[in-house]
């Protein structure tokens, strides 16, 4: 079973809808597509990745924190200016009509300093790389 499994998955649209959910400290946070919400399978190089993992990402870099980070991604999946290369990406390449919708989308996070919120996002895409052979589609690059 990969890590991120065991995360505390929230569908992303709900999770918008009150802000306070989202700490505004330091973290590290994957998303993934459902259907129905069963995980969406994902093809990749070396074999389907069952969880529907679509990207990881830390906060280490970002003063808001996950907050602020989440929103943009958020206001990135919609088309709307704002700096998160991922987001933009799953608005720019359709992913919402290529059987990805935005409302399918879920989101899970762990709250850490920022040292150890850049570590996860690293040991999950080594996890990722190890067992599919590939970064997830919406990350471009590894950290």
């Amino acid at each position: 079973m990969a890590s991120w499994d065991d995360l505390d998955w929230k569908q992303f649209e709900n999770v918008f809808q009150g802000h306070a959910q989202v700490p505004e400290k330091a973290g590290a946070y994957a998303i993934r597509c459902t259907a129905n919400g069963t995980p969406r399978p994902v093809s990749r190089a070396f074999a389907t990745d069952a969880s529907g993992i679509l990207c990881f990402g830390c906060t280490a870099q970002r003063e808001a924190g996950l907050r602020g980070r989440l929103t943009d991604l958020w206001r990135a999946t919609a088309g709307k200016k704002a700096p998160h290369a991922e987001g933009r990406r799953y608005y720019d390449l359709n992913y919402s009509k290529r059987g990805f919708p935005r409302n399918a989308l879920e989101i899970a996070w762990v709250g850490l300093d920022r040292q150890s919120a850049e570590r996860q996002e690293l040991e999950w895409f080594d996890e990722y790389l190890d067992a599919f052979g590939e970064l997830p589609p919406l990350n471009r690059k590894r950290g």
